[in-house]
Protein backbone atom coordinates (compact mmCIF):
# COMPACT_ATOMS: atom_id res chain seq x y z
CA UNK A 1 0.00 0.00 0.00
CA UNK A 2 1.34 3.41 -1.33
CA UNK A 3 -0.13 5.47 2.03
CA UNK A 4 -0.45 2.98 5.06
CA UNK A 5 -0.38 4.90 7.99
CA UNK A 6 -0.94 8.31 6.02
CA UNK A 7 -3.27 11.05 7.09
CA UNK A 8 -5.06 13.33 4.44
CA UNK A 9 -7.69 15.96 4.15
CA UNK A 10 -9.28 16.31 0.66
CA UNK A 11 -11.13 19.53 0.18
CA UNK A 12 -14.39 19.03 -1.76
CA UNK A 13 -14.32 15.39 -1.95
CA UNK A 14 -18.25 15.05 -1.30
CA UNK A 15 -18.58 13.92 -5.13
CA UNK A 16 -16.74 13.97 -8.92
CA UNK A 17 -13.08 13.66 -8.86
CA UNK A 18 -12.61 14.71 -5.14
CA UNK A 19 -14.80 11.41 -4.06
CA UNK A 20 -12.63 9.23 -6.42
CA UNK A 21 -9.28 10.74 -4.79
CA UNK A 22 -10.52 9.93 -1.45
CA UNK A 23 -11.54 6.72 -1.97
CA UNK A 24 -7.98 5.27 -3.96
CA UNK A 25 -6.25 7.03 -1.23
CA UNK A 26 -8.24 4.84 1.50
CA UNK A 27 -8.06 1.74 -0.91
CA UNK A 28 -3.77 2.62 -0.32
CA UNK A 29 -4.02 2.47 3.50
CA UNK A 30 -4.38 6.52 4.09
CA UNK A 31 -6.75 7.36 7.37
CA UNK A 32 -8.91 10.45 4.59
CA UNK A 33 -10.97 13.25 5.69
CA UNK A 34 -13.82 14.22 3.43
CA UNK A 35 -14.45 17.93 3.28
CA UNK A 36 -17.81 19.27 2.01
CA UNK A 37 -19.47 22.58 2.43
CA UNK A 38 -22.86 21.81 2.15
CA UNK A 39 -23.16 18.04 0.86
CA UNK A 40 -22.93 16.53 3.91
CA UNK A 41 -25.65 13.43 2.85
CA UNK A 42 -23.14 12.74 0.14
CA UNK A 43 -19.79 12.98 1.67
CA UNK A 44 -21.07 10.78 4.36
CA UNK A 45 -21.88 8.29 1.12
CA UNK A 46 -18.51 8.58 0.43
CA UNK A 47 -17.22 8.06 4.10
CA UNK A 48 -19.68 4.65 4.01
CA UNK A 49 -18.06 3.27 0.69
CA UNK A 50 -14.38 3.78 2.68
CA UNK A 51 -15.18 2.03 5.52
CA UNK A 52 -17.31 -0.50 4.03
CA UNK A 53 -14.57 -1.56 2.23
CA UNK A 54 -12.16 -1.63 5.64
CA UNK A 55 -10.77 1.26 4.86
CA UNK A 56 -10.84 4.32 7.47
CA UNK A 57 -12.85 7.92 6.55
CA UNK A 58 -14.76 10.37 8.38
CA UNK A 59 -16.30 13.62 7.02
CA UNK A 60 -15.93 16.86 7.96
CA UNK A 61 -17.96 20.34 7.11
CA UNK A 62 -16.21 23.47 6.06
CA UNK A 63 -16.10 26.43 3.76
CA UNK A 64 -12.39 26.73 2.12
CA UNK A 65 -13.25 30.22 1.33
CA UNK A 66 -13.63 31.27 5.22
CA UNK A 67 -10.80 31.41 7.70
CA UNK A 68 -12.82 30.46 10.40
CA UNK A 69 -14.34 27.55 8.83
CA UNK A 70 -10.93 26.70 7.97
CA UNK A 71 -9.34 27.38 11.31
CA UNK A 72 -11.81 25.06 12.81
CA UNK A 73 -11.77 22.27 10.17
CA UNK A 74 -7.78 21.93 10.71
CA UNK A 75 -8.42 22.19 14.36
CA UNK A 76 -10.88 18.86 13.99
CA UNK A 77 -8.70 17.15 12.34
CA UNK A 78 -5.53 17.81 14.57
CA UNK A 79 -8.45 16.67 17.38
CA UNK A 80 -8.96 13.28 15.57
CA UNK A 81 -5.65 12.34 13.75
CA UNK A 82 -3.08 14.15 15.30
CA UNK A 83 -1.30 15.53 12.19
CA UNK A 84 -1.52 15.49 8.62
CA UNK A 85 0.97 14.13 6.03
CA UNK A 86 -0.95 14.73 2.64
CA UNK A 87 -3.74 17.80 1.81
CA UNK A 88 -4.98 17.57 -1.81
CA UNK A 89 -6.80 20.99 -2.80
CA UNK A 90 -9.67 19.86 -4.51
CA UNK A 91 -12.73 21.95 -3.96
CA UNK A 92 -13.99 24.33 -6.83
CA UNK A 93 -16.46 26.51 -7.43
CA UNK A 94 -18.79 25.04 -10.06
CA UNK A 95 -21.39 27.65 -11.53
CA UNK A 96 -22.53 27.43 -15.59
CA UNK A 97 -23.18 31.18 -15.41
CA UNK A 98 -19.71 32.47 -14.63
CA UNK A 99 -18.46 29.85 -16.90
CA UNK A 100 -20.08 30.95 -20.19
CA UNK A 101 -20.29 34.73 -19.19
CA UNK A 102 -19.56 36.53 -22.19
CA UNK A 103 -16.68 39.40 -21.31
CA UNK A 104 -19.42 42.26 -21.43
CA UNK A 105 -21.04 39.84 -18.73
CA UNK A 106 -18.65 39.53 -16.19
CA UNK A 107 -19.34 41.31 -12.91
CA UNK A 108 -16.71 41.49 -10.21
CA UNK A 109 -19.14 39.64 -8.14
CA UNK A 110 -17.81 36.74 -10.27
CA UNK A 111 -14.27 37.48 -9.80
CA UNK A 112 -14.88 37.47 -6.19
CA UNK A 113 -16.88 34.21 -6.26
CA UNK A 114 -14.82 32.46 -7.59
CA UNK A 115 -11.46 33.51 -6.51
CA UNK A 116 -12.72 33.03 -2.90
CA UNK A 117 -12.89 29.19 -3.51
CA UNK A 118 -10.31 28.45 -5.89
CA UNK A 119 -7.77 30.69 -5.03
CA UNK A 120 -8.21 31.61 -1.83
CA UNK A 121 -9.33 28.65 -0.66
CA UNK A 122 -6.11 26.37 -1.94
CA UNK A 123 -4.04 29.09 0.35
CA UNK A 124 -5.98 29.27 3.09
CA UNK A 125 -6.28 25.51 3.46
CA UNK A 126 -2.29 24.93 2.32
CA UNK A 127 -1.62 27.65 5.31
CA UNK A 128 -3.61 25.77 8.10
CA UNK A 129 -2.62 22.59 7.36
CA UNK A 130 1.32 23.19 7.44
CA UNK A 131 1.40 23.26 11.12
CA UNK A 132 0.16 19.76 11.33
CA UNK A 133 2.72 19.07 8.87
CA UNK A 134 6.47 17.28 9.05
CA UNK A 135 9.03 16.66 6.64
CA UNK A 136 8.11 14.74 3.95
CA UNK A 137 4.61 15.57 3.74
CA UNK A 138 2.80 16.52 0.46
CA UNK A 139 0.48 19.21 -1.14
CA UNK A 140 -1.50 18.63 -4.38
CA UNK A 141 -3.37 21.27 -6.24
CA UNK A 142 -6.05 21.11 -9.00
CA UNK A 143 -5.74 23.52 -12.08
CA UNK A 144 -7.30 23.45 -15.52
CA UNK A 145 -5.77 24.07 -18.93
CA UNK A 146 -7.42 26.94 -20.02
CA UNK A 147 -5.00 28.53 -16.75
CA UNK A 148 -2.29 27.82 -19.27
CA UNK A 149 -3.12 27.59 -22.69
CA UNK A 150 -6.10 30.09 -22.73
CA UNK A 151 -9.77 29.13 -24.37
CA UNK A 152 -13.11 31.20 -25.10
CA UNK A 153 -15.12 30.32 -22.11
CA UNK A 154 -14.32 30.16 -18.33
CA UNK A 155 -12.33 33.42 -18.13
CA UNK A 156 -12.80 33.82 -14.53
CA UNK A 157 -12.11 29.89 -13.57
CA UNK A 158 -9.00 30.26 -15.96
CA UNK A 159 -7.82 33.47 -14.18
CA UNK A 160 -8.08 31.79 -10.44
CA UNK A 161 -6.70 28.42 -11.21
CA UNK A 162 -3.66 30.73 -12.88
CA UNK A 163 -3.32 31.62 -9.55
CA UNK A 164 -3.29 28.42 -8.29
CA UNK A 165 -0.36 27.25 -10.70
CA UNK A 166 1.89 30.63 -10.00
CA UNK A 167 1.08 29.94 -6.04
CA UNK A 168 1.98 26.03 -6.08
CA UNK A 169 5.76 27.32 -7.81
CA UNK A 170 6.10 29.72 -5.54
CA UNK A 171 5.17 27.46 -2.17
CA UNK A 172 7.39 24.91 -3.56
CA UNK A 173 10.25 27.28 -3.50
CA UNK A 174 9.04 28.40 0.28
CA UNK A 175 8.30 24.76 1.43
CA UNK A 176 10.98 22.54 0.49
CA UNK A 177 12.71 20.38 1.56
CA UNK A 178 10.30 19.68 4.20
CA UNK A 179 6.89 20.03 1.91
CA UNK A 180 6.06 19.03 -1.47
CA UNK A 181 3.46 20.56 -3.17
CA UNK A 182 2.88 20.35 -6.75
CA UNK A 183 -0.82 20.88 -8.92
CA UNK A 184 -2.71 18.73 -10.92
CA UNK A 185 -3.74 20.43 -14.52
CA UNK A 186 -6.88 19.06 -15.52
CA UNK A 187 -8.26 18.76 -19.34
CA UNK A 188 -11.52 17.68 -20.04
CA UNK A 189 -13.06 15.12 -17.52
CA UNK A 190 -16.55 13.66 -17.66
CA UNK A 191 -17.65 15.37 -14.61
CA UNK A 192 -20.79 17.34 -14.08
CA UNK A 193 -19.83 20.40 -16.26
CA UNK A 194 -20.41 18.07 -19.44
CA UNK A 195 -23.93 18.82 -18.31
CA UNK A 196 -23.42 22.37 -19.13
CA UNK A 197 -23.00 21.40 -22.64
CA UNK A 198 -25.69 20.84 -25.70
CA UNK A 199 -24.41 17.85 -27.83
CA UNK A 200 -22.76 19.19 -29.99
CA UNK A 201 -20.77 21.45 -28.23
CA UNK A 202 -19.32 18.08 -26.25
CA UNK A 203 -18.83 16.16 -29.20
CA UNK A 204 -16.54 19.50 -30.50
CA UNK A 205 -14.65 19.38 -27.38
CA UNK A 206 -13.76 15.38 -27.63
CA UNK A 207 -12.89 15.98 -31.46
CA UNK A 208 -10.09 18.10 -30.29
CA UNK A 209 -8.73 15.69 -27.43
CA UNK A 210 -6.70 13.32 -29.60
CA UNK A 211 -7.32 10.59 -27.25
CA UNK A 212 -10.83 11.85 -28.74
CA UNK A 213 -12.71 10.76 -24.75
CA UNK A 214 -12.99 13.00 -21.92
CA UNK A 215 -10.98 11.67 -18.74
CA UNK A 216 -12.47 9.63 -16.00
CA UNK A 217 -12.56 11.00 -12.70
CA UNK A 218 -10.25 7.57 -11.92
CA UNK A 219 -7.48 8.73 -14.65
CA UNK A 220 -7.40 11.88 -12.26
CA UNK A 221 -7.09 10.02 -8.49
CA UNK A 222 -4.23 8.09 -10.03
CA UNK A 223 -2.43 11.07 -10.89
CA UNK A 224 -3.14 12.67 -7.07
CA UNK A 225 -1.95 9.70 -5.62
CA UNK A 226 1.24 9.58 -7.78
CA UNK A 227 1.93 13.06 -6.55
CA UNK A 228 0.97 12.45 -2.88
CA UNK A 229 2.84 9.93 -2.54
CA UNK A 230 6.83 8.59 -2.14
CA UNK A 231 6.89 8.19 -5.66
CA UNK A 232 7.09 11.43 -6.52
CA UNK A 233 9.54 12.19 -3.86
CA UNK A 234 11.58 14.39 -6.02
CA UNK A 235 9.30 16.47 -7.85
CA UNK A 236 7.81 19.85 -6.22
CA UNK A 237 6.85 22.80 -7.76
CA UNK A 238 5.54 21.43 -10.98
CA UNK A 239 2.22 21.46 -13.07
CA UNK A 240 1.32 18.22 -14.31
CA UNK A 241 -1.44 18.07 -17.31
CA UNK A 242 -3.61 15.75 -17.64
CA UNK A 243 -5.62 15.89 -20.42
CA UNK A 244 -5.28 13.51 -23.06
CA UNK A 245 -3.11 15.75 -25.42
CA UNK A 246 -5.78 18.15 -25.49
CA UNK A 247 -3.27 21.28 -25.12
CA UNK A 248 0.35 19.45 -25.27
CA UNK A 249 1.76 21.78 -22.69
Amino acid sequence: MRLLGKRVLVTGSSRGIGAEIAKLFASEGATVVVNYRTSRAEAESVVRSITGRKGKAFAIGADVSDPASVASMFSGVMERLGGLDILVNNAGLSDSSIWNAKVQEITLEMWRRVFAVDAFGTFLCTQGALPLMKRGASVVNVASTPAIAGDRDGIVYAAAKGSVVTMTKMLAKNLAPRVRINCMVFGSFGTTWVDWLDKETAASYKAAIPMKRFGSPKEAAALALFLASDESSFITGQTIVIDGGEVLH
